[in-house]
C-alpha cells in the first residue's frame, strides 16, 4: 500500500518589498487576510487533507513567524523551520528545506491563497509514475505569467508572458507542486531558480504532470493583489463555531444614514432566537445607531457606537450603557480647530449644515466632507478612489500629533480621529474581553475590509466576510442560517451531508469511501434523483450496472432495487430523494455491514 504524502515544504521568505508600507514591520506570511494571517489560511487547507509535517523556510523577519506559529500544535500541526540567513532564491530555498526529507512531499508558495484540493492532487501523482505534479490554475491575463503547454496532461514547455494570441494555453503556475526529492539533484549548490534551473529542464523530457485546479487562487504579492484578495478571498469557516456576529453599519448592515430594512431586521431577528448574538459597530454616535438599527430591531443586541468606544446593551424596551471611553473637552477641541484649518484650506462645502458635516461623536471626531445627511447618490461620488481624503490626512498630521491619534479614512466621504489604537479591532476585542468570548467564536461583516478601508481592523483578529452591500449581507447571513442546519453522518460505507429534509423532499451529498458499496435496497414511497461529481460512481439499478462520470444523473423509480458503490477512489453524489424519509419505507435486500 502506498503510503500517504504527510509532509509539505512552505517557502515563505520574501522580504516583501512590493507591499512596503505593509511589510516595513510585519513579515508577508503574517499580513492578515479575513482575520488570519496569510500563511495560516495555507497551513489550515494542507492540516485539513492530512498534511501535518510542515517545513517552513523562513527569513525576512523571521523571529515574528515562529513566535507565532511556534511548533504548530494549536493548528494540530507539527512545525519545523528552516532560516535563509541571505536570500537562496526558490531552489535554494527549497534544496536546504528538504535536506533531511528522502521521499516525495508537497511544496507550496506561503504567498498564495486557494483552495485547491490536495487530496486529488496526491491521487494523480501517484497515478502519474511522473516525479513532479504541478497545479495549474487559468488566468485569462497571460502576458503577466509564466505560460504551461502541454501534451495531454504533460507539461512540455513554459512560455515566459507570451501575448494573449501566441498563448499555448490559459493555464499558468499555481504554486503548490508534489516532488520527488532526486529532482533536486538538478539544482547547484547556493541560489538557484526552481522554476529555470529544473522545472524548465525536466518539462521537455516529459516529467512534469500539471493538475488543474479550478477553485479559489490569490497571490498576494503586490498591494494591488494583495487588497484584491481582501476582497474577495473566500476562507473555508466553521460556521458552527461562530456564535457572535459583529457587523460594520452603513453600506453593509443597512444605506449609509439609513434605517434597517424590514427583510434585514426579520432575519437578523431570527437569527438572535436561534441562539446568536449580533453586536454593530460603527464610527457612528449611539442616538443614530438607535435610530438606524434599534427602531427596528426589536430582539436584544449591542450597540457598539463610535467604533466601539461607547458600548450599550438594548433589550425589553430599555437601554444599558456598559462603557465609555470619550475625549476630553481639551482634546476635542484641540482635533475641531485642526479640522476647521482643513475645511477652509481645502474649501470643503457641505451639502446640508456645518453641525452634519463636522461631527463630535464623543470618543471621535469626524467629518463628513458633504454632510452626514446629504443625498446617497452624491456621497458616493465624491472621492470614489479616496484621493482627496488622502490629501487631507497628510495636511491633518501636520497639525496633530500621530503619536496621540489616528487619523483614517471613513465611510463614504467621511475622516474618522480616534485616540491612538481606537479602531475596530480594538473595538472587537475590548468587547470579547468584557463578556468573556474567544475570538474564534467571532465573525465580522464589513464593506471596507481592504487595506485602508475601516473595517481592515477587525481582520487581524477574528474571521471576516466582505460584502458590498446591504443585500449581499442579508444573502450571507441567509446562508449561514441554512449551512449550520446541514448535518454531517457517519456511515460504515463512507459518510452524508443533509442539507434539507421535509415532507417534499430530502437532498443529500453522499461520499462513498474506495471500493465500499451501500445496501441494495428498494423505496415503495420514493424516487431519488442521483448525480455523480466525481468520475467512477457506480449505479445499481433493478440488477443493471451504470460507470457515471461526474455531471451524469440516472433516475431511481419507486419500488427499484439500487445501490450506490464506488470504483476506485472516494467519490461524491448528490441525491435528492422526492417525498418524506420513513426509515420503515426502506426494504434491504444486501447489505456488507449487518443492517438487515
Amino acid at each position: 500500500m502506498v503510503q500517504k504524502i504527510d509532509t509539505a515544504i512552505i517557502v515563505a521568505g520574501g522580504l516583501g518589498t512590493r507591499l512596503r508600507p505593509l511589510t516595513e514591520n510585519v513579515p508577508k506570511p503574517l499580513l492578515p487576510i479575513r482575520g488570519k494571517p496569510i500563511i495560516e489560511h495555507v497551513i489550515k487547507n494542507l492540516k485539513k487533507h492530512g498534511i501535518n509535517n510542515l517545513v517552513i523556510s523562513i527569513g525576512y523577519k523571521a523571529e515574528q513567524v515562529q513566535d507565532y506559529l511556534g511548533g504548530g500544535h494549536s493548528l494540530g500541526v507539527s512545525i519545523s523551520y528552516v532560516i535563509e540567513n541571505e536570500p537562496l532564491g526558490t531552489g535554494g530555498a527549497v534544496r536546504l528545506a528538504s535536506r533531511d526529507i528522502d521521499k516525495p512531499f508537497f511544496l507550496v508558495w506561503g504567498d498564495n491563497l486557494m483552495d485547491i484540493n490536495f487530496s486529488r492532487m496526491e491521487e494523480q501523482f501517484l497515478e502519474s509514475n511522473a516525479p513532479i505534479i504541478m497545479a495549474l490554475t487559468t488566468r485569462e491575463d497571460v502576458e503577466n505569467f509564466g505560460v504551461a503547454k502541454l501534451e495531454q496532461n504533460k507539461i512540455i514547455a513554459f512560455v515566459e508572458k507570451p501575448k494573449p494570441e501566441e498563448a499555448p494555453s490559459k493555464l499558468i503556475n499555481a504554486g503548490a507542486f508534489i516532488l520527488d526529492p532526486a529532482c533536486l539533484e538538478l539544482l547547484p549548490e547556493g541560489k538557484s531558480s526552481l522554476e529555470k534551473d529544473c522545472f524548465e529542464k525536466l518539462a521537455p523530457e516529459e516529467k512534469i504532470v500539471g493538475y488543474i485546479h479550478e477553485g479559489q487562487w490569490f497571490p498576494t504579492d503586490t498591494l494591488e493583489k494583495y487588497h484584491h484578495a481582501n476582497a474577495f478571498f473566500h476562507p473555508e469557516l466553521n460556521f458552527k463555531e461562530k456564535k457572535v456576529i459583529i457587523a460594520d453599519v452603513d453600506d453593509t448592515i443597512c444605506d449609509s444614514c439609513q434605517v434597517i430594512s424590514p427583510a434585514m431586521a426579520e432575519q437578523i431577528s431570527k437569527m438572535i432566537s436561534q441562539g446568536y448574538q449580533f453586536a454593530f459597530i460603527s464610527g457612528t454616535k449611539t442616538e443614530d445607531l438607535q435610530e438606524m438599527i434599534s427602531s427596528r430591531l426589536s430582539q436584544p443586541h449591542h450597540l457598539l457606537a463610535t467604533t466601539g468606544t461607547n458600548y450599550s446593551i438594548i433589550g425589553n424596551n430599555s437601554v444599558k450603557n456598559i462603557y465609555n471611553h470619550s475625549f476630553t473637552a481639551k482634546k476635542k477641541e484641540e482635533i475641531m480647530a485642526a479640522m476647521r484649518k482643513l475645511i477652509s484650506h481645502f474649501e470643503i462645502t457641505s451639502l446640508t449644515t456645518p453641525e452634519d458635516q463636522l461631527q463630535d461623536r464623543d470618543s471621535q471626531i469626524t467629518l463628513s466632507a458633504i454632510g452626514r445627511h446629504a443625498p446617497s447618490d452624491k456621497k458616493a461620488a465624491y472621492d470614489q478612489d479616496c484621493s482627496k481624503r488622502q490629501r487631507w490626512m497628510e495636511f491633518l498630521k501636520i497639525h496633530l500629533d500621530e503619536n496621540k491619534y489616528d487619523i483614517k479614512i471613513g465611510g463614504t466621504t467621511s475622516i474618522d480621529i480616534t485616540r491612538k489604537g481606537l479602531d475596530k479591532e480594538w473595538g472587537i476585542k475590548a468587547f470579547a474581553q468584557y463578556h468573556g468570548l474567544p475570538l474564534s467564536t467571532i465573525l465580522f461583516f464589513g464593506d471596507k475590509i481592504h487595506p485602508g478601508g475601516n473595517d481592515f481592523a477587525a481582520a487581524r483578529v477574528v474571521d471576516c466576510i466582505s460584502v458590498k452591500s446591504p443585500p449581499e449581507t442579508l444573502w450571507q447571513l441567509r446562508r449561514i442560517e441554512l449551512l449550520n442546519n446541514i448535518t454531517n453522518t457517519e456511515r460504515p460505507w463512507g459518510r452524508f451531508e443533509q442539507f434539507t429534509a421535509n415532507e417534499l423532499s430530502t437532498v443529500k451529498i453522499l461520499e462513498v469511501k474506495a471500493q465500499q458499496r451501500l445496501s441494495l435496497q428498494s423505496h415503495q414511497h420514493r424516487e431519488e434523483l442521483w448525480a455523480a461529481l466525481d468520475d467512477g460512481v457506480i449505479a445499481e439499478i433493478d440488477g443493471k450496472k451504470k460507470y457515471l462520470k461526474a455531471g451524469e444523473k440516472v433516475v431511481v423509480p419507486k419500488g427499484a432495487r439500487h445501490r450506490l458503490s464506488s470504483d476506485k477512489g472516494n467519490v461524491r453524489v448528490l441525491e435528492i430523494a422526492f417525498g418524506k424519509f420513513d426509515e420503515n419505507d426502506i426494504t434491504r435486500y444486501e447489505d456488507d455491514f449487518g443492517r438487515i
